[in-house]
Formats: structure tokens, C-alpha cells, sequence
């Protein structure tokens, strides 16, 4: 409890809650899963990145995709994939990535059905990102690699969305069932 304490106290002035304005950094910590939760202590640093990817992704697949509840559906999936395809390109990493990823989507109680899509959808974001990158040599003989922007990533998640890269849980009679339901392709024009 210390520890996150001090992690907490160096990150209030830094601005981690500079979201709504009447938020304050502990509040957000106790919404993390136990597994995020020694994440930001273990990886302090990531935090603005993991974060900022999550509300980049939140809003825009909110704007692009109002039609839609956001739950189990097409946003849904295009909200996971463009988180994860964020984070990988923000921490230049996709085992960064994917650890945070994971820790997000250890929710006691998760249906089996939502967490299989999700985690389907999060690797999906991120391994085509990291396949989307450019490797540069550097003077020392070294290699650097160099990974989409923003927007580029918002393209590659797009394509997915449009080509049955990422998957959805099927509607049956206008019901999209997280336990029992069955993942299917998203191909959305």
C-alpha cells in the first residue's frame, strides 16, 4: 500500500488525472484490476501511455461507431483492437502491450465468451501494428523500429474491422449472448 501510495504521489503532480477534473489519481487506482495494479507499480512509467491509448480509443470508436452499444459488438471489437494497436505503437513493445492487455481483461466474473473476444481482439490490434513497422539501421550498426502513427493505426484497426480481422459475439434475435454466444468475423462496411 506504500509503495502505490508513492507511486501515486509522484504521478498527481505529473497531471494522471487530468481527465475530468474532479478525478484524483487514487480513485482511478482502485478501479484497476489486481493485475494492473502491481503493473503500475512494477511499470510506472507506461501508465500515461497505456492510459492516453485507452482514451484515444474509447473516443474514437464512440465517434465512428455511434450506431452501436459498444458491448460484445463491432465497436467493441474495433475499441480493443485500436487500444492495443495504440499502446504497441505508444510503448514500442507488444509484449509491454500485451502484458497491460492481459492484466486489463482479468476481471472476476468476465464471461468466458466476452473475455475470449476481447483477448482475440487485443492480440489482433497489436500483432498487426507490429507487423505494420519499418526497421531502420542506425550509424552504430544497430536496428530501430519504427512504428505507425495514430492515425495510421486507426487505418490498420479500420481494415481489420472491414476484413473479418477482429471478431464479435454473433446476434441471435437481437441478442448478443456474452456466456453462450458464439464469435464470429466482424465485416463491417
Amino acid at each position: 500500500m506504500r509503495r502505490a501510495l508513492l507511486v501515486l504521489a509522484l504521478l498527481l503532480p505529473l497531471g494522471l488525472a487530468s481527465a475530468p477534473a474532479q478525478a484524483n489519481p487514487y480513485d482511478e487506482y482502485k478501479t484497476l484490476t489486481d493485475a494492473e495494479k502491481r503493473l503500475a507499480l512494477r511499470y510506472f512509467w507506461q501508465l500515461f501511455d497505456v492510459r492516453d491509448a485507452a482514451e484515444q480509443a474509447r473516443a474514437v470508436s464512440t465517434a465512428a461507431f455511434p450506431q452501436w452499444a459498444g458491448q460484445d459488438d463491432p465497436r467493441d471489437a474495433f475499441r480493443h483492437g485500436l487500444w492495443n494497436g495504440l499502446m504497441t505503437s505508444k510503448l514500442g513493445a507488444v509484449d509491454a502491450a500485451e502484458r497491460w492487455a492481459t492484466a486489463h481483461e482479468q476481471v472476476p466474473g468476465n464471461p468466458p465468451v466476452r473475455q475470449a473476444m476481447d483477448l482475440s481482439n487485443n492480440d489482433s490490434g497489436r500483432s498487426r501494428v507490429w507487423a505494420a513497422r519499418t526497421t531502420h539501421s542506425t550509424w552504430w550498426g544497430g536496428r530501430k523500429n519504427v512504428l505507425p502513427d495514430d492515425a495510421a493505426v486507426q487505418t490498420i484497426i479500420r481494415d481489420a474491422l472491414r476484413t473479418g480481422g477482429l471478431v464479435q459475439i454473433e446476434e441471435v434475435a437481437g441478442v448478443r449472448d456474452p456466456n453462450a454466444g458464439r464469435l464470429v468475423p466482424t465485416f463491417v462496411p
